[in-house]
């Protein structure tokens, strides 16, 4: 088992075989590449071990399944193949892939032998192309496995959830609990998706039909849920479990074994604004227009954004000296105060308006200095807040 801090992975044991009798199989070209595609992803051609910078081959009943893993983080995928027995080794897959690439005939056919020297065979090539492979016994053991908790969610949802709050996510940063997207799944049938970078958050919920007896807190690294988005479809379900060390998933034919980060995640709850003093309905299209004219005339790292709130109407501006300056109106139609002006950073504004799939959306403001709060008019469940920028007087 993995300690909390620890790898994913454990040493594999197994007596070497030798003498063996060269082993053959015949597969799909295509579907080997994208199967090698997925699984190699997450190799680095950097890892200071080198088996590490292999994917794992194991051959039964018929079927391929690929690994990858860079210690942190291990996928295993699964395609079918014609194999006269059982048998494993490892190999560089990107350099695989790309002999796969040119062969001509969606059916190769590999021979292996007994030094792990794998001959690429296409029915319509005169010639050998070899490239040379390891013991599987240099190959990190993974227990790819469901835990005790576990649930099921349609792939389109959970996919539409990440899209909508990964972008809040730091990409760089010294805390990785930031460097993360956090997973909560409830006892009441919900799943909450949340990311923070400690100056903006996103969160979405959503009911499921699979019921737990123990709510489950995933913290994920980014890179990981980057893999699952990747993979994630339009139909079928991805299964969902972890043992408060490991997180799993699966999808279609493909397992996705990650460690979790260290931590406990931000109470997001408490960030999110209870009451407001103004709330302002807006038409997206129309705004992100506006927005990214004046983003123009903003640079790094702040996009000061001046957003003024009057009775009818939202003025936008900006201005850095250098650059030049912008200013336009847009309607809107506002609840309470008016006359209130707040100062925002646009590329935070931007990346959560345009995950916004309503016509309208919803700002609430508690306070020129207070948290903004932006929720779309035809999906309450999904909230983002955005920390605001002080405005000179």
């Amino acid at each position: 088992m993995l300690a909390k801090n620890g790898n994913i992975i454990k040493q594999l044991h197994i007596k070497k075989k030798t003498g063996e009798k060269k082993m053959r199989m015949s597969v799909n070209k295509s579907n080997l590449i994208k199967a090698m595609s997925i699984s190699d992803s997450v190799v680095s051609s950097k890892n200071i071990r080198n088996i590490l910078g292999n994917c794992l081959f194991k051959i039964e009943h018929n079927c391929i399944y690929i690994t990858g893993t860079d210690n942190e983080i291990a996928i295993k995928t699964k395609i079918n193949a014609i194999a006269e027995d059982s048998f494993s080794f490892a190999v560089n897959g990107k350099k695989f892939l790309n002999i796969l690439k040119e062969l001509p005939d969606e059916e190769v056919n590999l021979d292996i032998d007994d030094s792990f020297a794998i001959n690429i065979k296409s029915k319509n090539i005169k010639g050998n192309y070899i490239i040379y492979g390891f013991s599987a016994e240099e190959f990190p053991v993974l227990n790819f496995r469901t835990f005790d908790k576990i649930i099921e969610i349609d792939q389109a949802i959970l996919k539409d959830m990440i899209k909508k709050v990964i972008y809040a996510a730091a990409v760089d940063t010294i805390k990785p609990v930031f460097n993360s997207v956090f997973f909560e799944i409830g006892q009441d049938n919900s799943i909450n998706v949340v990311a923070t970078d400690s100056r903006r958050l996103s969160i979405i919920s959503r009911n499921i039909d699979s019921s737990i007896d123990d709510n489950i807190k995933i913290i994920a690294p980014l890179k990981t849920v980057n893999e699952i988005l990747r993979l994630l479809g339009s139909s079928g379900k991805c299964k969902i479990s972890s043992d408060g060390n490991q997180c799993y998933f699966k999808i279609d034919d493909t397992e996705i074994l990650s460690r979790l980060v260290d931590g406990e995640y931000p109470n997001y709850k408490h960030t999110i604004p209870k009451d407001y003093i103004s709330k302002v309905s807006i038409e997206t299209s129309l705004f992100i227009e506006s927005l990214k004219r004046a983003m123009i005339f903003t640079k790094e790292p702040v996009y000061k954004i001046l957003l003024f709130f009057e009775k009818d109407r939202l003025r936008i501006e900006s201005n850095t000296p250098d650059l030049g300056k912008g200013e336009e109106e847009i309607a809107i139609e506002i609840e309470g105060n008016t006359d209130i002006n707040i100062g925002i950073n646009g590329v935070f504004l931007l990346d959560c308006i345009k995950t916004i799939d309503s016509k309208y959306f919803t700002v609430g403001i508690s306070g020129t200095s207070s948290p903004v709060t932006i929720i779309p008019e035809d999906d309450k469940n999904h909230i983002s807040v955005i920390m605001p920028i002080h405005i000179k007087n």
